[in-house]
């Protein structure tokens, strides 16, 4: 599961890893979390930089409460889930910038947090699906995301069962591509190899979703 993760660098470092635009304006987070709006980059609009709510809410949902429970999706079973396989098919697919996650390791009592980041890329995107609902009551429109998991590599395995979908260059350019058949789209949902990850400990404010501040992502007992 990939239920919190950070954007933390600043507007120039975004603008030099993706040749896009920026639609609104842009703050370094330290602590994404569901509901929160988070950068991302939508296969029809691969020239703008977009701010979408975390966590999905399909367009027949009753009500937002849904996100919540969709923040990530199986790439495994994308084709067999009613909420995700239009949105696969629709070419509803994005790039979900990031520049680390965070998991969680359990002693006793104590939830310990881990940050993952890449040796080689300062800003990636985890594969994701969005999806746009109207209020029924403001006629507002609510854009939101998911974003896709699969089996984990060694290094994510000590800590969970699932991680998010981290897309090389190459694939991300595929995975906004319409006219690739969707099947084919599921062979890029494999593990980020564990050579060119790193993890470490942070301060367990992280814990708490109110906390989001650069000194989050410092190694624990650093700051």
């Amino acid at each position: 599961m990939c239920a919190r993760y950070t954007l933390s660098k600043e507007e120039k470092k975004l603008l030099q890893a993706y040749e896009a635009k920026l639609i609104a304006p842009f703050e370094p987070s330290f602590n994404i979390a569901p509901t929160q709006t988070a950068a991302l980059i939508t296969a029809d609009e691969p020239e703008w930089i977009q701010q979408f709510h975390f966590g999905l809410v399909p367009f027949w949902a009753k009500d937002k409460k849904v996100g919540v429970s969709m923040l990530n999706a199986r790439s495994e079973t994308l084709l067999e889930k009613p909420a995700f396989k239009p949105l696969l098919l629709q070419n509803k697919r994005c790039l979900v910038l990031a520049d680390g996650f965070y998991e969680w390791k359990t002693e006793g009592k104590e939830k310990l947090p881990y940050r993952f980041i890449l040796k080689t890329r300062e800003v990636f995107a985890f594969a994701g699906l969005w999806s746009q609902w109207i209020d029924p009551v403001t006629k507002d429109p609510y854009r939101s995301f998911t974003i896709l998991t699969t089996s984990p590599n060694d290094d994510v395995a000590e800590l969970h069962n699932r991680m998010p979908v981290i897309l090389s260059k190459e694939e991300e350019k595929v995975w906004l591509d319409g006219s690739v058949n969707p099947n084919d789209l599921l062979s890029l949902c494999d593990s980020y190899p564990a050579d060119d990850m790193e993890k470490y400990r942070v301060s367990k404010e992280v814990n708490k979703v109110v906390n989001n501040h650069c000194n989050l992502i410092l190694p624990a007992n650093s700051e």
